[in-house]
């Protein structure tokens, strides 16, 4: 009797077995999945609070003596707010960076806010910007539309040279070399040849769009008068597959997505930015901000 009540009770022993298996293993599947998750965010807001300073050298016969040897930093898509918070203390290590570098001239690519009603906070801490010698150049980025008048009279009021399709020449003892910039290519009116008239092929130009894809509707002529385009927009994909840009604000992503390109001669250089933020979090993933110097030298 004693036996036949054990063997009717193995076959609810087994299902139990197995459930506290299957139980357990899921579980565990659970804490781990939490734990890539929470290791995730962890990295990702390490990532997205450590700016690296990246320093690249330009060469060409087209540089000046006089500017031989001058140091241009670029920094692009400050966008620090999200649409219910805003990053004031990052904001402010980032012009904390930028007035730390040695440099001779600023440039700055576009979006210094993600949410219109932020623009006045993001000029709040952009007057703490030090001008330097060579001056602060600025363009639209997607983000300052609508808000492009506020952007422009707060532009005016720090000091710095917005430029709206067009130009300017910055001299030194008689030798001189351009900054170009357009308009944003998704909500602007871009126009690369009215931004480079007055310029000669000889001259050194650096060329700033927000969107690199504007590349793509630039004539041979008018990228032939660049000695290097800079742009942003892209964030470097934001969260990536350990560096492979799976989701973009640009439709190339291999083309357009992030760093130095040269197509059919002509140089682009694609900054990852230094702000930006994902559902609603400060965070990014294998897409370091970064502020880029540029060290002219005459070859």
């Amino acid at each position: 009797m004693i036996t036949l009540s054990l063997l009717l009770f193995i076959p609810f022993y087994i299902e139990y077995y197995f459930y506290e298996i299957i139980s357990t293993f899921i579980f565990k599947i659970l804490y781990i999945f939490l734990g890539l998750i929470v290791l995730f965010l962890v990295y990702s807001h390490y990532e997205y609070r450590h700016i690296k300073i990246r320093t690249i050298e330009i060469q060409s016969k087209d540089i000046p003596e006089e500017f031989n040897g001058k140091r241009i930093l670029f920094v692009a898509d400050f966008q620090y707010d999200t649409m219910s918070r805003y990053n004031r203390k990052q904001q402010k290590k980032a012009i904390e960076l930028i007035n730390a570098q040695k440099k001779d001239m600023v440039l700055l690519g576009g979006d210094y806010a993600t949410w219109e009603k932020n623009i006045p906070k993001f000029y709040e801490d952009a007057k703490d910007i030090k001008i330097p010698e060579l001056g602060v150049y600025a363009i639209y980025g997607n983000h300052e539309y609508p808000g492009e008048e506020e952007t422009a009279e707060n532009m005016k009021k720090l000091g710095f040279n917005l430029l709206v399709n067009e130009n300017r020449k910055i001299t030194i003892n008689n030798e001189s070399i351009y900054i170009a910039g357009v308009t944003d290519l998704w909500h602007g009116n871009p126009d690369a040849e009215k931004a480079l008239e007055g310029i000669k092929k000889e001259d050194f130009v650096l060329f700033l769009t927000h969107n690199p894809e504007y590349f793509e509707d630039m004539t041979e002529a008018e990228k032939e008068k660049t000695d290097m385009i800079l742009a942003g927009h892209s964030h470097a994909g934001q969260i990536t597959f350990f560096g492979k840009i799976i989701v973009s604000a640009v439709k190339n992503k291999e083309k357009y997505g992030y760093g130095m390109k040269n197509y059919g001669g002509h140089k682009l250089y694609i900054t990852s930015g230094v702000g930006g933020a994902a559902l609603e979090m400060f965070i990014r993933f294998f897409a370091q901000p970064e502020i880029v110097i540029f060290e002219l030298k005459r070859i």
